[in-house]
């Protein structure tokens, strides 16, 4: 069992790390420092323009991505102690406790898992068989813990898209109906071969439970590949407040069947000709089940600090934060995250330290560092859920994710800057400092990536986004602190610095503005051959058959060309069995671009050899 640091052991931890400490390493490999000495609120390091000190971030990444925190998974005691840094950090520079009860800590439970109860079931009257969870149904993991009963209405795809006169909810009344729907969307949505808003989950749910609906039974699509298999149940504490059932085709066409209706697999042909929707209730046909399961949960921790404003404007805030959490051990390897995310929560240190000997501040500060994102930004979530301030105060919030990485080949530029289209001022700000510094960077408008800023971003708070790059450590247990280039990192945290006292101290803040597209994320490298793709997304919600199955192929990309189409399984590279991503990393390292390579993708009942042309990433 792990010892956390709850409130009685707090001031022991943090009187342990309110330090400042020079690392080293003894002969036996244990974490030692040398010429500890207590950092005073008025640091000798200069304030003078942007200038950040490499050697002081890399004494916090040694600490935090040392072998002996474990890699920082959320939940573990390795976690618990960087925490206790980051909060001793933020105390010795006088940054106040910006969390509950007077504290650094916000605590909130994180899922790790739960276990399916005997009492989960679900069953048909007109159907004399009894269908077995894991056969035949099993609850998706955002499914509520609850039991339901009602008639069953066939809602297609469960999908609304009036911009394309699509709407299977059409004066069509499911209130105190099972809705039964196709997975995924029809393919007239995405003729691109990827995959829009209406496909996910949420979407669905939201809709079903905006109609009424008492419960959701999703079934697979036919891909034309047999492929029928259920979702694993892997609760994670979040639901729709509906329950939700992932069914076989099998099992909803003995349904369909009761109400003499078609197949999935006819109805789904339907509205590909037709583009309209097919949605029927499903007379007589009466379905219960039950949901029940049990949550294993865990601490989960932000920590928080405060520097409260002098101004006109000391009642709104501007967030300047970034994740602390990596992925742990796994297998025996350390995951130890220096780049991701050790690096962003020095930033966020240093920036504490700086702008906690600043004269003067119109707007008041609060300093993030967030557990959980790794398993789906949960601290940036809670925190937007129940924030310490009110989220309308909030002008701006500012997110540093793997800002390690700055030098790519000494060209300097790897720096990607997301976000800028949500705030009025933004662009302006960062184009200006960055020609101050000398930096060069890709501009993305968008918020909507996979890191902290868009939990802020979808409350209506503008952020931005810095962020050098995926890498071939992104992930690995390779990403350690030797490789984290510190003078990089400093000169975007000058940048960052300078952009943060603008929106800190400006007379108005950003008005906030909606990007809907996703956010493109760069994939960076650390020197050596070219990155290389094929041009295509995989399927991130794969039912795992086998292989690799393709949600989209690029436009211009040499797997279109070699005629790849999304729902293809990649079954081998260049005869090496493919199953996931690190199959393919495997088999294409070292190729460069132009180089051809051997495809096997499974397609319906056949399977064919395609020549894909590899291009640079």
């Amino acid at each position: 069992m792990r010892s956390p640091i709850t409130r009685r052991n707090c001031t022991a931890v943090l009187g342990l790390f309110m330090i400042a400490p020079v690392l080293a390493k003894t002969p036996d490999g244990k974490l030692a420092a040398k010429g500890l000495h207590r950092e005073s609120q008025h640091s000798s390091v200069s304030l003078d323009g942007d200038q950040f000190d490499p050697q002081r971030l890399l004494s916090h990444v040694a600490l935090l991505a040392h072998d002996e925190l474990g890699g920082r998974g959320t939940g573990s005691h390795g976690i618990d102690l960087a925490a206790g840094y980051i909060a001793g950090q933020f105390a010795a520079a006088g940054v106040l406790p910006g969390g509950p009860d007077d504290t650094y800590f916000q605590n909130y439970d994180v899922v790790f898992g739960g276990t399916m109860s005997d009492a989960t079931a679900f069953s048909c009257a007109k159907i004399d068989k009894s269908f077995t969870a894991g056969e035949d149904f099993l609850p998706f993991s955002f499914s509520s813990p609850d039991a339901f009963s009602g008639e069953v209405a066939f809602v297609g795809y469960g999908v609304t898209a009036p911009d394309e006169k699509y709407d299977d909810y059409a004066d069509f009344d499911v209130s105190g109906k099972v809705a039964l729907m196709i997975r995924r969307e029809p393919e007239f949505l995405s003729p691109d071969g990827g995959a829009t808003s209406h496909a996910t989950f949420e979407s669905k749910m939201k809709l079903a439970k905006e109609h009424g609906a008492v419960a959701v039974l999703i079934a697979n699509r036919d891909d034309g590949d047999d492929a029928d298999q259920l979702r694993r149940f892997r609760p994670r504490g979040a639901t729709y407040d509906l329950p939700a059932i992932h069914v076989t085709r099998k099992l909803a066409n003995a349904l369909l069947e009761e109400a003499n209706l078609p197949t999935i697999t006819k109805l789904q042909a339907q509205i590909e000709e037709s583009k309209t929707s097919v949605s029927k209730t499903m007379k007589g046909v009466v379905v219960d089940g039950t949901v029940a399961y049990d949550l294993e949960t865990k601490l989960g921790r932000n920590v928080i600090g405060l520097l409260p404003g002098d101004g006109a404007d000391a009642d709104k805030y501007i967030v300047i934060g970034g994740h602390y959490d990596h992925l742990g051990t796994r297998g025996g390897d350390i995951y130890n995250g220096a780049d991701d995310n050790a690096s962003g929560t020095a930033g966020v240190i240093e920036l504490a330290r700086k702008f906690a000997q600043a004269s003067h501040r119109n707007r008041s500060i609060l300093f993030m560092a967030y557990a959980g994102e790794e398993m789906g930004l949960l601290g940036s979530k809670h925190y937007v859920s129940d924030p310490t301030v009110p989220l309308d105060d909030i002008v701006a919030m500012i997110n540093m994710d793997m800002i390690g990485k700055l030098k790519q080949n000494g060209d300097g530029k790897r720096l990607t800057v997301h976000g800028l289209g949500t705030g009025s001022s933004f662009k302006g700000l960062v184009e200006k400092h960055a020609a101050d510094a000398g930096l060069t960077y890709d501009a993305d408008d968008s918020a909507r990536g996979p890191s902290d800023h868009a939990s802020f971003y979808e409350g209506g708070v503008p952020a931005l986004f810095f962020f050098t790059g995926v890498h071939e450590d992104y992930h690995q247990p390779g990403d350690d602190t030797d490789k984290v280039d510190f003078e990089g990192a400093a000169r975007i945290l000058g940048l960052v610095k300078n952009v943060a006292s603008d929106l800190v101290n400006a007379e108005a803040g950003p008005v906030f503005a909606k990007v809907d597209h996703r956010a493109i994320i760069k994939f960076g490298r650390r020197g050596g051959p070219p990155r290389v793709v094929m041009g295509i997304m995989p399927d991130m919600e794969d039912s795992g058959e086998g292989g690799w199955r393709i949600a989209r192929v690029f436009p211009e990309s040499g797997a279109l060309e070699a005629g790849m189409k999304s729902g293809d399984r990649i079954i081998k590279i260049e005869g090496e069995t493919i199953g996931g991503l690190q199959d393919y990393r495997k088999v294409i390292k070292g190729k460069k671009p132009g180089d051809v390579i051997v495809v096997t993708v499974r397609r319906g009942d056949e399977q064919l050899d395609l020549s894909v042309k590899l291009s640079a990433g």
